[in-house]
């Protein structure tokens, strides 16, 4: 850390307090945006919920008309790989927080760039994402400026300190779903499961796809298939929504 950089020290833990706080997602990531404006310079923010699958299920705005947003999320579904996507290749890393700065006028005029961001008027961007229980991205922030001055070094660290906090405070609103609490009530002993299978069939019970799955355990798409067809084997059942209604019935 460069030790020239002032940290607020105070007002990062006056801020990460009130943040946890909030007991609605959505109401906790409004309340990260409203405090990060002592914080943080920034015009514009938006936030992008996403289900277990990695896919958009609901957004909050802040002074950005939603046509933009929708803007986004038509290029983001046709070209969901590509270099703007919204996750491309995003995991949790828990010693190094994912936060990153975009200088726009410094990227290459993609049909992205040059029908998104001149249009705003967006100069910076600073963007984190925040994950669940599985190290899965599932809420993305994005902080915008308008001005023609870059986060500073004091910001970026700042936000490097808050991010961790906040992180593990959203991880506590996945802990609180019903599906979770059924998954974690099934006595996975008896089921004749290897931890593998276990870790597999933990993550359909989630509603994670076999795809996701792929990616989020680092084995072949045919892996996952042989393995879930070991479960629905040792289960007795012959597909997804009668292994649901064996284990969490």
């Amino acid at each position: 850390m460069n030790t020239n950089v002032n940290i607020p020290w105070q007002k990062i833990y006056e801020f990460t307090l009130t943040c946890g706080n909030m007991h609605d997602l959505k109401a906790f990531c409004a309340e990260i945006l409203a405090g990060l404006g002592n914080l943080c310079d920034f015009d514009q923010s938006l936030v992008y919920f996403l289900d277990g699958n990695g896919k958009v299920c609901n957004q909050y705005l802040h002074n950005i008309d939603k046509q933009w947003s929708t803007m986004y999320l038509e290029y983001y579904s046709k070209s969901k790989t590509g270099y703007y996507s919204l996750v491309k290749n995003l995991r949790e890393n828990p010693a190094k927080p994912t936060i990153n700065i975009r200088a726009w006028k410094k990227e290459p005029p993609t049909e992205f760039v040059s029908n998104y961001i001149p249009p705003r008027g967006v100069k910076y961007s600073l963007g984190f994402a925040l994950f669940d229980l599985n190290g899965k991205p599932r809420t993305l922030f994005a902080l915008d400026k308008t001005k023609d001055e870059n986060f500073t070094e004091t910001e970026f660290m700042t936000l490097s300190l808050a991010v961790p906090q906040l992180n593990n405070l959203h991880k506590n609103f996945f802990t609180q779903q019903t599906s979770r609490q059924a998954v974690d009530q099934i006595s996975w002993e008896t089921t004749n499961l290897t931890s593998r299978e276990i870790e597999i069939a933990n993550l359909l019970c989630q509603g994670i796809s076999p795809a996701v799955i792929s990616q989020s355990l680092y084995i072949s798409q045919s892996t996952t298939n042989k393995h879930i067809a070991h479960i629905y084997e040792k289960m007795h059942v012959s597909n997804l929504q009668e292994l649901l209604v064996r284990l969490l019935a």
